[in-house]
């Protein structure tokens, strides 16, 4: 599940655009997670386990909030001795993600609930400028980014989003020493069935990525001085997924 999907921001070139910290900003996104009944995932500590639970009330003069208690006791006293805890949700198609210190046991509307601190930063994921495609794991997209060593090496890493604007690729945190803004030139991109165009990147944003399978850096680029073949080709191989997707979910 994608609510389950942990994400941290590392480096942007708007850090506003993902993080609000205002209090003002932050309790409106609550109230409204509260308002929709949305899902949220709760990491405890090093669990790599999620509970669910939902928000139950907000009070801003206190700051604090109230969730409700997971299903599974082992959780609940998990999460009373755990810290931090990471809270994910979504919210009209935007990923919304929080981190309090610590949470205690309190008694609401008669029942038990889970109480955390009102939460100082609170980070959102919005829907792309461009249109987006969430690649396929098959055939899988791939990137070849040159190492900047020296000798001509490569590094693999796994595009995970691509449009005509820029793309995301996924590598262990070991395979790239990328940085905000830095510009890779010669990047090699194998779509398949269509050939591979070579690009320039320039790094717009950098998150940790940490799924039940491990963590993975993620680095979204921003294509700079496209020709307009090779935008062409991305367009192409975007529309025949979707045509081979429509097509599925047509036969089912």
């Amino acid at each position: 599940m994608t609510e389950d999907i942990r994400f941290d921001l590392l480096e942007a070139d708007d850090f506003a655009r993902y993080v609000l910290d205002g209090t003002t900003d932050i309790v409106f996104y609550l109230r409204a997670i509260k308002d929709q009944k949305a899902n949220i995932s709760v990491y405890a500590g090093r669990s790599s386990e999620p509970f669910l639970t939902a928000l139950l009330d907000i009070d801003e003069g206190h700051g604090t909030v109230v969730l409700d208690v997971p299903r599974d006791e082992m959780q609940h006293e998990k999460a009373l001795k755990s810290s931090p805890l990471v809270c994910l949700t979504s919210l009209e198609k935007v990923k919304v993600q929080f981190m309090v210190p610590r949470c205690r046991s309190i008694e609401y509307a008669g029942g038990p609930a889970i109480e955390i601190p009102l939460p100082t930063r609170m980070l959102r994921l919005q829907r792309r400028d461009y249109y987006r495609l969430i690649v396929p794991p098959n055939p899988r997209l791939r990137c070849l980014i040159p190492t900047g060593d020296g000798n001509g090496r490569m590094t693999e890493a796994n595009i995970v989003d691509i449009s005509g604007g820029g793309l995301a690729v996924v590598a262990p945190p070991s395979s790239l020493n990328l940085s905000v803004d830095s510009l890779i030139d010669q990047c090699q991109i194998m779509l398949p069935e269509f050939g591979t165009i070579t690009a320039t990147l320039q790094v717009r944003n950098m998150f940790r990525v940490t799924e039940r399978g491990g963590s993975e850096l993620r680095a979204g680029c921003q294509f700079i001085g496209l020709p307009a073949t090779a935008d062409a080709l991305i367009q192409r191989y975007i529309l025949r997924i979707e045509q081979e997707r429509t097509s599925a979910r047509s036969v089912v």
